[in-house]
C-alpha cells in the first residue's frame, strides 16, 4: 500500500503542475458595480458621477459595467431622445406602411450622438426606416413598443463617453432583443468595441443571450477581439452555455446577487460581504458583481463605498488581490494524472475484493502485482479515450478510497492515532488522484460536472456494512439478519439512518436546507479558521470514529455499535469530495481537510469523554437497578 500510494502521489502532483502553476498566479478578483448605480448613487448626494466613481475606486473597486438601454429606460429619459410608439411620437398622418404600435425614436436635429444613434440603430436593426420631419428625424424599428421595452436598444452613450478617457476595466453588457439576427448583434457590438478600447469582457443580459439562437457570430467576434465572456453563476440566461463552449476558456466566473433575492431571502449587507468572499475565496470566482443596497434610504454611496472595502481588506488577507483578472491556459489530462487515478482505482478495486474474503493481510505476490499494473495502464488510456469511461471511474474511487479510508481507521482500534494517520492518507491521496485527473479548465470552470459526489456519500456506508455482515465485525451475517424478524431498535435505527443520507445528499451543495443557526456558526468558522470544515466531518465522521474506538475497546454495545462504523465513512467521503471541488484552490482544500480533522476528533474526544464518564457509568447502574 505505501508504494502503491507514494508512486500515485507522485504522478498525481507531476500531472498537476499546470493547475499548481495556474493557481499560484490566479488570485485576482475583480470588484465591479453598474456605471448605472454609481449615476443614481452620485445623484443622491449631490456629486458628479465622475466624483463618486473616483470614491468608489479608491475604496477597491475594479471595474465598471455598461450596458445597453432599455425600451422603458429610454421613455424614462435616460437618454436625449423621444421614444415611443409611432403613433404617440407623430403629430399628424403615420407614413405609409407603418403600424401606429411600432417602436420609434424621435430624434432632434441638435441631439447629441445623433449621428452614434443613427448609425447604431441602422447596423442593428438592419429593418429599421427612418422619416424627415421637419428638422427632427423619426427612426422606427421593426418591433413593437411592447416587445422593446425590457430589450437592449441603445448603448448608454452618456455614460460610455464619460468611461472612454479613463484606463477603467469595463465589462459591457448587450440585452437581449427578439427578431434581431445574430449577424447584427453582432455587427453592432464590433461599432461599441471600435469606439470603446477599455471593454475586457462581455456578459449579455436579458433572459437571453442578445443573437440566440445564431451565437456564432457573437463568439467569433469575441474570440478575434481577445475578450472573455463571463460565465454568472447559477443563472438560468439562455443561450450562456453555447457562448461558453465556443469561448472556453477565455471565460471569467462571475458572482452576483440580484436584489430579488436579496429582499426575498431577507440577506443582510453583512452576510452579503461574506458571500462575496466565499465565492472569491472557495470557488475562485474572478469577478465579484456588487450593488449597492435598494432597502436604506438616503445617500448610500458611502455605505457601499465602505462594503467594497471591507471585501476588498478580506480578500487581500486572504491572499487575494483586487485587480483584472486573468483566463486559465488550456492544457489538458496528462497520461501521469490519469495513471495516478487508474493505479488507485485498480488498487483499491482489489484491496475490497480482498477485504470481502478475507485475504486482505497477505502478502502481495508477483502475479497480483503484475496484474495492478497491467490493469492501470489499461485503465488509464481507457479513461483519457472515453469521457464515460473516466466519469464512471471517477465516481467508483471516491466510493471506494471512502470505504478502504474508513477501514484502515476503525481496524486500528488498539491503536487509533496510527488508523486515523493511515485513513486520512489514503483518502487525501486518492482526492489528488482525482483532482490530478479532472482538474482541468473544463472541470475548474465547471463545464463538466463530476458524477461522483453524491455517490461518493450514499454508497460507502452500504459497503462497510456489506463487509462486516461478512466478517463477522457485526455480531450477525448478514443471511442471520434477514432470515431472523427485525427488531424495533433495528427499524428505528435503520430509518434514522435513511433519512440522515437523504438529507446529507440534499444539503450537499445547496444552502437552501440549511437552518439559520447552522449558516451564523460556519461564518463563525471561517472567520477563525479561514478554511471551514465541513459540518459532516466535525459533528458526525470523526466524532463516530473515535466513539467507535471507545465503545470497541471497553467491548460494549456489540448489537448497536456498528453505526459508528457507518457513520465513521461520512469523514472520508467529506475529504475525498473535498478533492472534487476543482473550482477550489488546492492549498485551500488542503487546510479545510486539516481542520476538519482536528476540529472533528476534538469534537468527538469530547463525546468520548462523556460517554465513558457520565453516560456508561450511568447505564451500568441502570442495569444494575434493573437486574436487582
Amino acid at each position: 500500500m505505501a508504494a502503491v500510494m507514494t508512486v500515485a502521489l507522485i504522478m498525481a502532483l507531476l500531472g498537476m503542475m499546470p493547475r499548481i502553476r495556474a493557481e499560484g498566479y490566479g488570485n485576482v478578483a475583480a470588484l465591479v458595480t453598474d456605471i448605472r448605480d454609481i449615476s443614481a448613487m452620485a445623484r443622491e448626494t449631490g456629486i458628479p458621477v465622475e466624483e463618486a466613481l473616483e470614491q468608489l475606486l479608491s475604496k477597491g473597486l475594479t471595474g465598471v459595467a455598461v450596458g445597453e438601454l432599455t425600451g422603458e429606460e429610454l421613455r424614462a429619459g435616460f437618454l436625449a431622445v423621444d421614444f415611443g410608439s409611432v403613433e404617440n411620437l407623430v403629430p399628424g398622418a403615420i407614413p405609409d406602411g407603418v403600424q401606429p404600435d411600432s417602436a420609434a425614436l424621435l430624434l432632434h436635429g441638435d441631439a447629441p450622438y445623433f449621428r452614434e444613434i443613427t448609425g447604431f440603430i441602422s447596423v442593428k436593426f438592419p429593418g429599421s426606416r427612418s422619416f424627415p420631419l421637419g428638422s427632427d428625424s423619426l427612426v422606427v424599428l421593426p418591433l413593437s413598443l411592447v416587445e422593446t421595452l425590457e430589450a437592449g436598444i441603445l448603448p448608454d452613450l452618456p455614460l460610455i463617453e464619460m468611461l472612454k478617457g479613463t484606463d477603467i476595466p469595463l465589462i459591457y453588457r448587450p440585452g437581449s432583443t427578439p427578431g434581431v439576427p445574430g449577424e447584427n448583434v453582432a455587427l453592432a457590438l464590433e461599432l461599441v468595441l471600435d469606439s470603446v478600447p477599455g471593454i475586457r469582457a462581455v456578459v449579455p443580459a436579458g433572459i437571453f443571450v442578445a443573437g440566440y439562437p445564431e451565437l456564432a457570430p457573437l463568439s467569433n467576434l469575441l474570440r478575434e477581439r481577445g475578450l472573455s465572456v463571463s460565465k454568472v453563476e447559477f443563472s438560468q440566461q439562455i443561450g450562456t452555455g453555447f457562448l461558453e463552449r465556443n469561448l472556453f476558456p477565455d471565460i471569467l466566473p462571475l458572482h452576483s446577487v440580484r436584489n430579488e433575492e436579496i429582499i426575498s431571502r431577507r440577506i443582510s449587507r453583512e452576510d452579503l460581504v461574506e458571500r462575496f468572499v466565499r465565492a472569491s475565496r472557495e470557488r475562485s470566482v474572478k469577478i465579484l458583481y456588487l450593488r449597492p443596497s435598494v432597502l436604506h434610504s438616503g445617500s448610500r454611496l458611502e455605505r457601499f463605498g465602505e462594503e467594497i472595502r471591507r471585501i476588498s481588506g478580506r480578500l487581500g488577507v486572504l491572499g487575494i488581490s483586487t485587480g483584472w483578472p486573468q483566463t486559465l491556459p488550456l492544457w489538458r489530462t496528462s497520461i501521469l494524472s490519469a495513471l495516478a487515478a487508474a493505479l488507485v482505482l485498480v488498487f483499491l478495486s482489489a484491496r475490497v475484493i480482498l477485504r470481502f474474503s478475507g485475504k486482505e493481510d497477505e502478502p502481495a505476490g508477483i502475479r497480483l502485482i503484475s496484474a495492478v499494473m497491467v490493469l492501470s495502464l489499461l485503465l488509464a488510456v481507457c479513461m483519457l479515450r472515453v469521457s464515460l469511461a473516466a466519469r464512471a471511474a471517477g465516481a467508483i474511487l471516491a466510493t471506494l478510497a471512502a470505504v478502504e479510508s474508513s477501514l484502515l481507521a476503525l481496524n486500528s482500534f488498539r491503536r487509533p492515532f496510527r488508523g486515523v494517520l493511515y485513513g486520512i492518507t489514503v483518502a487525501v491521496i486518492s482526492g489528488m488522484a482525482i483532482a490530478s485527473f479532472f482538474g482541468t479548465p473544463w472541470y475548474m470552470l465547471r463545464m463538466g460536472a463530476f458524477s461522483g459526489v453524491k455517490i461518493a456519500l450514499l454508497l460507502p456506508p452500504a459497503i462497510l456494512l456489506l463487509h462486516d455482515l461478512r466478517r463477522r465485525v457485526h455480531p450477525e451475517s448478514l443471511q442471520q439478519v434477514l432470515s431472523r424478524p427485525p427488531l424495533w431498535g433495528e427499524l428505528v435505527l435503520i430509518g434514522g439512518l435513511v433519512a440522515a443520507a437523504g438529507l446529507m445528499v440534499l444539503r450537499s451543495g445547496n444552502v437552501s436546507f440549511v437552518p439559520g443557526w447552522e449558516i451564523r456558526f460556519r461564518e463563525m468558522l471561517e472567520q477563525i479558521l479561514v478554511a471551514r470544515p465541513r459540518t459532516k466531518e466535525i459533528f458526525a465522521g470523526y466524532p463516530a470514529l473515535v466513539l467507535w474506538f471507545a465503545v470497541r475497546r471497553m467491548d460494549i454495545w456489540k448489537g448497536t455499535r456498528e453505526v459508528f462504523r457507518l457513520g465513521t465513512t461520512l469523514a472520508f467521503s467529506s475529504v475525498v469530495n473535498s478533492f472534487c471541488h476543482f473550482h477550489t484552490h488546492l492549498q485551500f482544500i488542503l487546510l479545510r481537510v486539516f481542520n476538519g480533522l482536528w476540529t472533528g476528533l476534538l469534537v468527538g474526544s469530547i463525546m468520548a469523554a462523556v460517554l465513558i464518564f457520565l453516560i456508561v457509568p450511568l447505564w451500568k447502574r441502570w442495569q444494575g437497578v434493573v437486574a436487582g
